[in-house]
């Protein structure tokens, strides 16, 4: 398993991976149904969207697994700079395996790799969403070294009509 930088030729295979890895977390869920989200949402979830592809190719800090020309595995990282009073904060936007192949350290090398040229970038500190439900997401964090305080996210459509703001 070859972990390597993210490249543009990347992007179909790793837009379905991200999907599949999204969709599967929906249906673990009973707040969301896959089925019900707007097709619009639908195209802009995930770090591999049309609208989100770029910046993270870009960013040097996102990299795939790849094994016989497959994509296994993906973590999409950028730098964002002066960010509560810290600079050089890595972001972790989303990371996935193929579900067929978890529990092979593939996660743990993606984000350890990340790691590894954040901080060679000159990264101060490290971010990365993580859901609070997913146990194995938490487990490998900690592993690492982060720590996990349990915090919840949530969003909402600004331009929504019919938002109560």
């Amino acid at each position: 398993m070859e972990i390597r930088p993210l490249k543009l030729r990347d992007a179909e295979s790793v837009r379905e991976l991200e999907i599949a890895c999204i969709r599967e977390y929906f249906d673990q869920t009973l707040e969301n149904r896959w089925e019900e989200l707007p097709e619009d949402w639908k195209a802009g979830l995930g770090a591999s969207s049309a609208n989100h592809f770029k910046a993270y190719l870009d960013s040097g800090l996102s990299f795939v697994a790849e094994e016989d020309g497959e994509i296994h595995g993906f973590i999409f990282a950028q730098m964002l700079h002066h960010v509560a009073n810290v600079d050089n904060l890595i972001w972790i936007e989303n990371m996935g395996v193929h579900r067929f192949v978890r529990r092979n350290a593939i996660g743990y090398k993606l984000l350890r790799e990340v790691l590894r040229q954040g901080r060679a970038m000159g990264g101060k500190v490290a971010h990365s969403m993580i859901q609070p439900d997913n146990a194995p997401s938490i487990l490998l964090h900690k592993k690492i070294g982060f720590f996990i305080d349990r915090r919840n996210v949530a969003l909402i459509d600004l331009q929504d009509p019919q938002s109560r703001i």
